[in-house]
């Protein structure tokens, strides 16, 4: 998943480029676990994208960025540049409700586009497929409560993450499925709705960003 670096200009250059700032990651390990909606018409467990009204745009895989594309989650990013987070870990809910682990970025760079508001780029992204239940997790993390509910995020400690990230890395990885249906289900909606993301005739990439960086030319 090296697309991050690719592509580019001088006014939007890719990270570590400036205007990129790394993140100063904390010794302690601490991650957090992000929340984001699925869509019902993937075969893997990829993000809203095929929503009418209202498709989702993050976690971007195409880019491994979070924020750059949206608003979504504006504490959570500002506590992953602040508090020095390095691992933010991902689950959604598939068929019946139930709440799955599907994958984590290793943040690297971020950008503040306004005073406290962050765009993520990561070093490295993981995604697998169907996922791990969380409630089925709770006894591999010596019982810590990883399925009690949440709305958009929340902490881990530093064991429970040392311990996901056992898991994935050890599980075939299917970052590449997870692009895959992003881009079947954007023509899709496109065929359908005469746009992708409301607005759009394409999906996302590293060149673009619905939210201007503000660079000097």
């Amino acid at each position: 998943m090296d697309n991050i670096r690719s592509g580019g200009s001088k006014r939007d250059p890719p990270p570590p480029q400036p205007p990129w700032v790394p993140i100063e990651h904390r010794k302690d390990e601490k991650a957090t676990l992000s929340y984001y909606y699925s869509d019902s018409n993937s075969y893997v467990p990829i993000r809203d994208v095929s929503h009418k009204n209202d498709p989702k745009p993050d976690p971007n895989l195409e880019t491994l960025t979070y924020g750059r594309f949206s608003h979504c989650c504006k504490r959570m990013r500002k506590s992953i540049v602040n508090n020095g987070v390095r691992y933010q870990f991902f689950c959604t809910a598939r068929r019946g409700g139930i709440r799955v682990l599907t994958g984590y970025y290793q943040t690297g760079w971020f950008f503040e586009v306004e005073v406290d508001d962050f765009m993520i780029v990561a070093k490295y992204g993981k995604f697998v497929d169907p996922g791990f239940p969380l409630s089925e997790l709770v006894t591999y993390l010596n019982e810590y409560p990883i399925d009690r509910r949440f709305r958009t995020w929340k902490y881990l400690p530093a064991e429970v993450s040392k311990r996901l990230l056992l898991l994935l890395n050890r599980t075939p990885d299917a970052t590449t499925q997870y692009v895959a249906e992003i881009r079947r289900l954007e023509q899709l909606s496109l065929a359908k709705y005469g746009c992708v993301y409301v607005s759009r005739s394409k999906g996302f990439s590293w060149e673009d960003a619905a939210r201007p960086m503000k660079l000097d030319s």
